[in-house]
Formats: structure tokens, C-alpha cells, sequence
């Protein structure tokens, strides 16, 4: 059972899982103003590994530093033997300094202004309200007190996702610096990052994900590009069953080269082997792009499902997703008009449900659409999204002109079935329809609903994630003036309305955005594997304050002689890797005296 936040008088409460045996909670006295974030018990899962390694120590340096010691590669633990081993370097980078609380135990932990500002956080920005509309979201009171946070990484970064361990450690990637390809870790709610390099990873197309029911961590880069990879085509995935102490890697998906995504959940009626869930990994066979010059075109969605924790890993779709505008129009999943064989299909990130259903959003052309299937990928249903309106693709360099493209993160599912799905739409808005019955009708009809924040212009990409039945998160690049964009975070505790109440604040701090000089992706350096930004996420962490993952363009314009930072020793990044979070205000119990402890509630995270 999912609990909804409790709001006392005065001031929002972080929610909390319930303490394990012999867990304390933690009492800590702090101002008489609280933050709190709730880390919760590592779950004990077969064969999972849940350990907390500890970061080398270093001495302190600047948040975008992006460069450090190497430790020692820590010992390897046995895993599945179909998976190559491989140590793991760590490069720490950031300014040095303990963390608050992050015992391990459930409960709420308590921050002081100082310990906040050490992370990164705004006391003097609060998150604003706005009221969610059909053609325009509109100024309201915020519903709930929540502070922006802004933590760069330090390393190299490009198109990041990220995964949030029971414990509270955050895992961004990707991460790059003279060390290597890998992934950023902060065990410090974002004071410092480490790098972990699992070895053998390129730069093209990096994903991670982190199974929240098992905190495994999966981290994949093509082998386009990739050192050592010869002509071998698919993707390195590296897999941590301990938060990245250790790692092992295998070449997957060997019909595909680009845009893969991993999600995991109950399986229907495979039985899984020393693992609770099926993890799937969904990439365009043979690639994304509809370029015929070098590659062929894209032809299908390859969905591939591992039944032991990504040990090895079968083809399960067959074929049964097109990519080809053409057959998709003659199966009548949409029509020539919206779908001329001229038009992109192209899939985003996906999840399954408790029920073992998977979902996975697309570009279906100029639409939105969702693959639902019951079976565990063997056959599908495509939906359309009623009223959601995509650019028009035109060609090969539509990607370099035209922002929002791609429909990367677009869908989110709550405990009793509803699914939330979000896109920017062709004018630069973000919009927001909900569905509880798998396609068939939809929240807002033909009108979905915009969600941006009054004033902003111009979104690019976004991401969802749910909490609770109507409390989800929304992340996404905004502009209000067409020129400058910054990270955007908001939360709505009411997304199930018809005009929800979104508090939302710019994370990064505005007068230093996160694009000073117009957006850039990056396509122009493509074809030279350059680092690419198509993607935003953002995900709850388990005491209820919300992560996203940015890049900050450290060389205007992606221009290499026009960097505010050293572009060699940041392994000849663009782009810096960080985090915005947002973090929910508590009430101190006034008969506590000074310092109180936070009341609490016990809360099940879904």
C-alpha cells in the first residue's frame, strides 16, 4: 500500500519507510528550521549484493575539479560465469566532506542551512506554483515548501541517466575523465562525486539503470567507437551487484548500435533464476538513424529480456516493433498522413508494471505513442496518445535544426495502474495526458493538458517519474527567453486533476544557466562520435526528494577553443555531468525543544 505525504501545519514532510530490526532512528539537533531526506533499508535480495563502498579520500577541490587520484581496484566477487570480470577504478572529484546522516536506516535525516548550501542548495530560491492548463499553465501558490539543489559532477558527461540505491547513493552517468568511460557516485546528497570506471566502455550512447527492487546497477555504452571493440557490433554492459565495488561485463544486443534502454520488473510466466525480476533491454535494430549512407535503416525495435539479473540474455521481440514508417501505417497502428514514409519512428525508455505488463513510449512519427505488451515482449499493442503533436522530421539533418525529436523519458506508472506519459510538443511546450486503462481512453481527451511553468517559451526534452497515485516529478530543460535554458524540476501532489498544482523551481542557479548561447545537442559532432545531450531524467529517492540528471555546457556552443573549463583534462568534454534535486522542508516539533526530532510517518516506496 502506497501512503500519500502528510503535511502538517506550517511545512511538507519527507516521507519515510518503516526502521528494519535493531535500525535506530536518527535524532538530530539541528536549527530550528528542518530538511529532511529519508534513506531507507538496503533490501536483502538473492545473490544481490547491497554493500556501501567508501570512497577514496582526497584532498578538496572545486565542484568541477573533474579529475583525481585512482584507487586501488577493490577485490572481485563471484558472479555469473557467463559475465567477463573486471576491476573497477574510482576517481574522486568535488569538494571533500562528511555526509549528513545516510546511516543506512529508514527514517528522516535533518540538514542545517550550512549542510545544505555544502550541497548545493538554494535557501533563497523556494520552489513557485503554477496551475497546470490546456493551452497555458498559470501563477498560483506552490503546494508545498521544496528547496532546488545544483550539483555538477566534476567530470566530462553527456545525455545522463541515473539510479538511486536504498541507501541513499546516487549514481549518475556518465562520467569521464583521463581515467576512462564510466559513472559517477555521491554518497554525500551531491558534496562529492567519485568516478567508478568499470573498464572496456566507450563514449557513444551510454544508459544506466539501476533496478530499484535489487539496487543492481547496469551500465551500457555501444561499441561503436569503443576501444578494443574491433568490428563487433551490440553494447559493453557492466553489471554491479554491490554499488559499483565490483563489476562485470559481456557484450549484449549484437543487432543494434544505438539508444538502448534497460528496465526491469515481475516477469508473467518465465520463472527467474536467482534474480527476482526480468530485466529488458530495448535498442533500433540495426540503428536509430534513417541514414542509408552508412548503415541501413532502421527496421525494428529489438527487445532482449535476461532472466538471471543480466547474466545472458535472449531476443524476445522478433521483429514484432517496426521501425519502417510505412509498415506501420499498412498494419494500421497509424495512418500514411501522420506517418509518410518520409517520417521517423523511433522508441524512448520504457518500465514494466507490477503485473509483469511492459510499456515503452515512441515517436510514432508525429505523434506519441505506447508499446503495451502482456506477454513479456513477445506481442504488442501500439496506442497513440490523443492530441500530442511532434516536429516533423525531414531529413537526416532535422536532428541538427530541430529540438524534440525524440520522445526520451516519456512515461511514468503509479501502483494502481495509472500511466502518466509526457512530451514537448511541436511548439515548445510540455504536456501531460493520463491514462488508467491502458490506451483506451485518456485524462484530457484530444486536449492534453501543459505543464511547463508560466513564462517559459521553449522546453526541451523531459522525464517523469510517480511517487503515489497523482505525486509525480517532472524534469526538463526551459527557456523564457529562447536563448538561455536551465534545468527545471516541479512536483505535483495532485497530477490526477484535471488542472494539477505543479511546485516548480530552476535548480542551477539562473544567472549561470546551463546554456548561455541557445541549446545545442551536439549533432553536428556526431558524425565523429562526438558526446551528444538528447535526454533528461529524474527519479524519486526513497525518502521522497527528487533527483534529475543535466549537463552544463562548459564550451559554448559545443566550440572546443571557447571552454570555461580545460577541455583536455576533462577528457575533451563539452559538457559537464551534474544533478538537480529538489528537497522537501519539515516542521520541527516544537515540544522537542530546541532541535526537535521531525514526526514521521511510515510509508511503503513502490
Amino acid at each position: 500500500m502506497v501512503r500519500g505525504p502528510t503535511r502538517p501545519l506550517g511545512g511538507y514532510m519527507s516521507r519515510t519507510n518503516q526502521l528494519g530490526a535493531g535500525d535506530v532512528h536518527p535524532r538530530v539537533d539541528r536549527a530550528r528550521r528542518g530538511w529532511t531526506n529519508g534513506v531507507a533499508l538496503c533490501a536483502v535480495v538473492s545473490l544481490v549484493g547491497c554493500a556501501s563502498p567508501t570512497a577514496p579520500a582526497v584532498s578538496a577541490g572545486t565542484p568541477d575539479a573533474g579529475h583525481g587520484t585512482v584507487a586501488a581496484p577493490p577485490a572481485q566477487t563471484p558472479e555469473a560465469s557467463s559475465l567477463a570480470e573486471g576491476d573497477a577504478e574510482t576517481v574522486e572529484s568535488g569538494v571533500t566532506g562528511d555526509a549528513t546522516g545516510g546511516d543506512g536506516a529508514t527514517g528522516t535525516t535533518t540538514f542545517t542551512d550550512d549542510e545544505l548550501t555544502a550541497q548545493g542548495c538554494a535557501l533563497n530560491r523556494p520552489a513557485v506554483g503554477y496551475r497546470a492548463g490546456t493551452s497555458a499553465s498559470s501563477p498560483t501558490s506552490a503546494s508545498e515548501p521544496l528547496i532546488p539543489c545544483f550539483s555538477p559532477t566534476g567530470f566530462g558527461g553527456q545525455e545522463s541517466s541515473i539510479g538511486i540505491a536504498h541507501d541513499g547513493t546516487v549514481f549518475l552517468a556518465p562520467a569521464y575523465s583521463p581515467n576512462g568511460s564510466g559513472l559517477a557516485r555521491t554518497s554525500d546528497y551531491g558534496k562529492t562525486w567519485t568516478q567508478i570506471v568499470p573498464g572496456g566502455h566507450g563514449r557513444v550512447q551510454p544508459f544506466l539503470y539501476l533496478d530499484p527492487a535489487t539496487d543492481r546497477v547496469l551500465f551500457a555504452t555501444s561499441t561503436l567507437n569503443a576501444p578494443d571493440a574491433g568490428s563487433a557490433t551490440g553494447f559493453d554492459l557492466s553489471v554491479s551487484a554491490d554499488e559499483g565495488a565490483t563489476w562485470n561485463t559481456q557484450l549484449i544486443a549484437p543487432d543494434v548500435r544505438d539508444w538502448i534502454k534497460l528496465y526491469a520488473g515481475p516477469a508473467v510466466t518465465s520463472t527467474t533464476q536467482g534474480y527476482p525480476n526480468a530485466i529488458y533491454a530495448s535498442a533500433p535494430s540495426p540503428i536509430s538513424t534513417p541514414d542509408t549512407v552508412i548503415f541501413p535503416a532502421p527496421s525494428y525495435q529489438a527487445v532482449y529480456q535476461s532472466l538471471n539479473g543480466g547474466a545472458t540474455w535472449t531476443e524476445v521481440s522478433m521483429g514484432a516493433l517496426t521501425l519502417v514508417p510505412s509498415t506501420a501505417a499498412s498494419s494500421g497502428i497509424t495512418s500514411s498522413t501522420t506517418c509518410p514514409s518520409s517520417e521517423w519512428i523511433i522508441y524512448g525508455d520504457g518500465l514494466v508494471g507490477p503485473d509483469g505488463t511492459v510499456y515503452i513510449g515512441l515517436r510514432l512519427c508525429t505523434t506519441v505513442g505506447v508499446a503495451i505488451s502482456k506477454d513479456e515482449g513477445q506481442n504488442w499493442d501500439v496506442v497513440t496518445v490523443p492530441g500530442s503533436s511532434l516536429p516533423a522530421f525531414t531529413g537526416l539533418l532535422s536532428p541538427v535544426t530541430t529540438n524534440n525529436l525524440l520522445v526520451s523519458e516519456p512515461l511514468a506508472l503509479d501502483a494502481t495502474g495509472n500511466l502518466y506519459v509526457i512530451w514537448n510538443d511541436e511548439n515548445g511546450a510540455l504536456r501531460l495526458s493520463i491514462t488508467s486503462d491502458r490506451g483506451k481512453t485518456w485524462s484530457a481527451g484530444a486536449n492534453p493538458i501543459v505543464i511547463s511553468a508560466p513564462g517559459v517559451t521553449s522546453t526541451i526534452e523531459s522525464a517523469i517519474a510517480v511517487r503515489a497515485p497523482g505525486t509525480v516529478a517532472i524534469a526538463y530543460y526551459g527557456s523564457t527567453d529562447g536563448t538561455q535554458y536551465n534545468g527545471y524540476v516541479a512536483e505535483s501532489l495532485d497530477a490526477l486533476d484535471p488542472e494539477p498544482v505543479f511546485s516548480s523551481a530552476i535548480v542551477n542557479d539562473p544567472s549561470d544557466p546551463l546554456f548561455s548561447n541557445g541549446f545545442d545537442n551536439n549533432y553536428l559532432l556526431t558524425i565523429g562520435f562526438g558526446d551528444l545531450d538528447e535526454a533528461v531524467q529524474v527519479k524519486y529517492a526513497p525518502g521522497g526528494d527528487i533527483w534529475a540528471t543535466f549537463v552544463k555546457e562548459m564550451c559554448v556552443n559545443t566550440v572546443t577553443s571557447n571552454c570555461t573549463w580545460d577541455y583536455a583534462a576533462h577528457a575533451n568534454s563539452v559538457f559537464q555531468g551534474a544533478a538537480g534535486r529538489l528537497v522537501h522542508q519539515a516542521v520541527m516539533d516544537d515540544d522537542a525543544g530546541e532541535g526537535g526530532v521531525l514526526s514521521s510517518t511510515d510509508a511503503e516506496v513502490p
